[in-house]
């Protein structure tokens, strides 16, 4: 008794997809695992000091750069506009995978994989207003927390410590 996609597809194509789909998925597991044990353990609770500590650090730099400006009235460099670039480039790339991995998250919401976690790290890569906000309701859920410390106790590290 033949299936349908039997009859649509060849016997080798069916087994060369199943494959392909068993190693992406694997290796999308290993990458997400290697990803959350690189992680500090205070990742979540660091932002809002970070957050505090990068406003006072904007302050200082605009106080100090409108001292250097006066000393200092050359044009740009080559390498401040070198190092301008490469950070615009990374952060169009962060933005990209960012998003890529929302959108397998979010298909993951109904396909094998670890949706709630894909959708985790992916905004955690966006920036974008009330992400923090978004992240804690993420992370007030049960389930992503014992899925995260889960991971990261196969790995000998200590748990996420959360606000």
């Amino acid at each position: 008794m033949t299936t349908y996609l039997m009859a649509v597809l060849s016997p080798n194509l069916i087994f060369l997809i199943i494959g392909l789909t068993t190693f992406a998925s694997i290796a999308y597991f290993v990458m997400i695992s290697y990803i959350i044990t690189q992680m500090d353990k205070r990742y979540f609770v660091r932002r809002n000091i970070i957050h505090k500590k990068m406003l006072y650090k904007r302050i200082i730099n605009k106080k100090e750069l409108e001292h250097k400006a006066a000393d200092d009235v050359r044009g740009s460099s080559s390498k401040k506009l070198l190092k301008n670039s490469l950070g615009y480039v990374v952060s169009v790339l962060k933005i990209f995978v960012g998003l890529c991995l929302l959108l397998c998250g979010i298909a993951m919401l109904v396909l094998p994989g670890q949706g709630l976690l894909t959708i985790l790290i992916g905004l955690s890569l966006l920036p974008f207003p009330g992400k923090n906000k978004l992240e804690q309701k993420l992370l007030s859920l049960k389930s992503v927390r014992a899925s995260l410390n889960w991971i990261r106790a196969k790995a000998n590290k200590d748990a996420f410590i959360f606000d």
